[in-house]
């Protein structure tokens, strides 16, 4: 499910990365709310990362689960995740 709530008060830096995604033909799979902390957001995008993106607050986590997800950018100042599928 996607929920438009989670798209507008997700970090602006990670919106950012998820707009470029975007523009290179990835799209949003699925959001979240809720996990892994209360105040977290996760926004899924549908295939792994196009780029590779630096931010000041922002974290790359190759996780490569297959239970989880591929990757994720994390923004440390509010808990939301960026990730991507495989």
């Amino acid at each position: 499910m996607i929920d438009k709530n989670h798209i507008t008060s997700f970090s602006k830096e990670l919106t950012e990365i998820l707009n470029r995604e975007i523009k290179l033909g990835n799209q949003i799979a699925e959001t979240s709310k809720g996990w892994p902390q209360e105040d977290a957001i996760i926004i899924f995008l549908d295939k792994p990362f196009k780029k590779q993106y630096k931010f000041e607050n922002i974290e790359f986590r190759n996780i490569d689960d297959p239970h989880y997800w591929k990757a994720e950018y994390y923004d440390k100042s509010n808990n939301h995740i960026l990730a991507c599928k495989f």
